[in-house]
């Protein structure tokens, strides 16, 4: 998993705001990248907890508390907050 790359993204949108004409291709350019990798990032780490939790046996919306910690141990290292944001990420996708 990727740090959050919020920051980077909110640096880059205000520098677009302040930016000449000249600088403003590469900016919406890296903008564009940073928002790819994430977007890609994200789909990845989602697909390898759907089948961390498949192997588990364990279903993140009837067993929430249970898919964050098969998560937490599945990658060491994984934060709480990253655990249970992640499941509630699936369980989004779900409905």
């Amino acid at each position: 998993m990727l740090p959050d790359l919020t920051p980077v993204k909110d640096a880059l949108r205000t520098a677009l705001g302040e930016a000449d004409e000249a600088e403003r291709p590469g900016l919406e350019r890296a903008l564009a990248i940073v928002e790819e990798f994430a977007s890609a990032d994200q789909a990845a780490t989602q697909d390898w907890a759907r089948k961390t939790l498949a192997v588990a046996g364990v279903d993140p919306v009837a067993q929430e508390v249970k898919a964050v910690r098969a998560l937490r141990q599945a990658r060491h290292g994984l934060g709480l907050k990253e655990a249970v944001d992640l499941v509630k990420s699936l369980n989004a996708g779900d409905s």
